[in-house]
């Protein structure tokens, strides 16, 4: 089992990266949230928390080796009990971890349906769920603070420039992120078009 590795982050794709060690380089599968920490280090010295499996029909011949990354061994561990729901596959957990793992916890300890029913691959029904199963295992992954705020909601500017980029055929998880970090960059952003320009200014620097 490998549950580590440390070596140059060489790419950042849309869902992989590719970290090169001992002149091998490796395709682990990664979250949106952790593809926008790691777009920021391309080229440096990282190391990713990983789980490894098998992906194929275990009834067949064919079955391929698959690694996960995560920046730390919470994430790994939210990743571990976020699977066990019901219908959450590995591909579709890393599809809908688009938020930073203390986030979606912090979501799902106050029940916000409407959050977690905004991230990717997740619908009214699995957020119920979600929350069903999940709500009491959540204190391991929130913030260091002792009563931990409820999860910021998009502004109502914000959600109409997500539904803006969405309706013109961008993936709702890379919105998300490039909205994010227009505001983070400038936090007087207000107006739906200005985000929109925003984010795609963001996104075109990182050539996405």
């Amino acid at each position: 089992m490998i549950c580590r590795l440390s070596g140059r982050l060489a790419a950042v794709r849309e869902d992989t990266a590719v970290l090169e060690l001992g002149g091998v380089a490796y395709e682990v599968m990664v979250s949106a949230a952790t593809t926008t920490v790691l777009q920021q280090l391309t080229g440096d010295e990282v190391t990713l928390f990983t789980l490894q499996y098998f992906e194929g029909n275990p009834a067949g011949t064919h079955l391929v080796p698959r690694l996960i990354g995560f920046l730390d061994e919470a994430d790994r561990a939210f990743f571990n009990l976020f699977t066990r729901v019901k219908g959450i596959s590995n591909r579709r957990a890393l599809r809908a971890m688009a938020l930073p793992t203390d986030q979606l916890a912090a979501a799902i300890k106050h029940g916000d349906v409407r959050l977690l029913t905004s991230l990717p691959e997740i619908g009214k029904k699995t957020a119920a769920q979600i929350v069903t199963e999940l709500q009491g295992q959540m204190a391991p992954f929130l913030g260091p603070s002792a009563t931990p705020r409820p999860v910021a909601e998009l502004t109502d500017a914000q959600r109409i420039a997500l539904d803006i980029l969405v309706s013109w055929g961008d993936r709702r998880a890379d919105a998300q992120r490039w909205i994010a970090a227009a505001v983070e960059a400038d936090p007087t952003l207000s107006e739906p078009d200005a985000l929109v320009r925003a984010a795609y200014r963001f996104r075109d620097r990182r050539g996405e």
